[in-house]
Formats: C-alpha cells, sequence, structure tokens
C-alpha cells in the first residue's frame, strides 16, 4: 500500500477570492429551491466549539455583505445556549442553522431546553458587566424572536434583510 505523507490542505481546492462571486450568480442558485437553501450543523456545548460555530457561518455567507453581524448573531447566541440551557452540561450541544433567501437570512440555534425563556431586546442595565448579548443581537437583526419551551428546547433565531446593493 502506498504511504500518503502529504498534508490534508493540497487536497483541498483553492477557494475564490470573495469578490469574485457575482450577486447574482449567488441569486441564482439559491432561487432554484423554493424557500431558499438551509444549512444545520451540531456543536458540543463548550466554549471552545463557538468558533467553530462562527466558522461554519462565515463560511456560508462569504459572498454576503451581512457575513459580519451574522457571524456574531450566531456567537451570542451559541454562548447563550451554553451558559442558560442544557446545552451547556456535560454532553449538551447546540444546533446552528443558517437559512438563506435572496432577500433574508436567518440565523437560528437551537439549545437542549431548561433554562427558562429568552428575554430578547434591549433589557440590561447600562453598566451591566452581562446580559448584554441578546440586546446585541435584537440590534444587529431586523427581527428577533424564539420558539420552544424547557422540556423541547428552544429556537432562537435572528432575521437580516438583505437590503438593496448587500
Amino acid at each position: 500500500m502506498p504511504e500518503t505523507t502529504a498534508a490534508a490542505t493540497v487536497f483541498v481546492p483553492k477557494q475564490r477570492e470573495p469578490g469574485a462571486v457575482q450577486r447574482a450568480l449567488v441569486d441564482a442558485m439559491i432561487d432554484l429551491t423554493p424557500g431558499g437553501l438551509t444549512w444545520r450543523r451540531t456543536f458540543l456545548g463548550t466554549p471552545d466549539h463557538i468558533p467553530h460555530a462562527r466558522h461554519f457561518t462565515r463560511y456560508l455567507l462569504t459572498d454576503s455583505s451581512c457575513q459580519d453581524d451574522a457571524e456574531q448573531v450566531v456567537a451570542e447566541l451559541a454562548a447563550n445556549a451554553i451558559q442558560h440551557a442544557a446545552s451547556g452540561l456535560p454532553h449538551g450541544t447546540l444546533i446552528v442553522e443558517i437559512a438563506r433567501s435572496t432577500d433574508v437570512i436567518t440565523i437560528a440555534v437551537y439549545d437542549c431546553g431548561w433554562g427558562g425563556v429568552p428575554r430578547l431586546g434591549p433589557l440590561c442595565r447600562t453598566y451591566a458587566e452581562c446580559g448584554r448579548g441578546l440586546a446585541l443581537v435584537a440590534a444587529i437583526a431586523d427581527e428577533v424572536g424564539y420558539e420552544g419551551n424547557d422540556e423541547v428546547g428552544h429556537k432562537v433565531w435572528a432575521k437580516i434583510h438583505m437590503h438593496a446593493g448587500s
């Protein structure tokens, strides 16, 4: 059997520069599927997996002007799932979902339940040292919300509308 010692990066095709992708072509591909495209990935409920969730988001939205905002939203929602829900317990997980149409990017994080109802909006005090995550998400996104309960878990979502020229 031949020995393979080449680095794995040799087998990964080179990616185009983000500016090389034409927005009209991306929109045409998205429109091929009614309702747009959706991706989901499960992550361990530990803080060291939040960067992986961010990279997942960045990769999927590499051509979008909303890439940085979506990445920040994922980081905040994943951190909340780990800190405030059963996702952060041993063997806990969270699911990141990115849904994309030509008009809207929807970011959702599913937790494992427990932890109470997410409080969305600007509810933190000006000088508070914590509790700013969901307020930041509400400030970034055009719409925010949640579904679910303590028994089955929560889906906390944020929608970022693609504005003309985005």
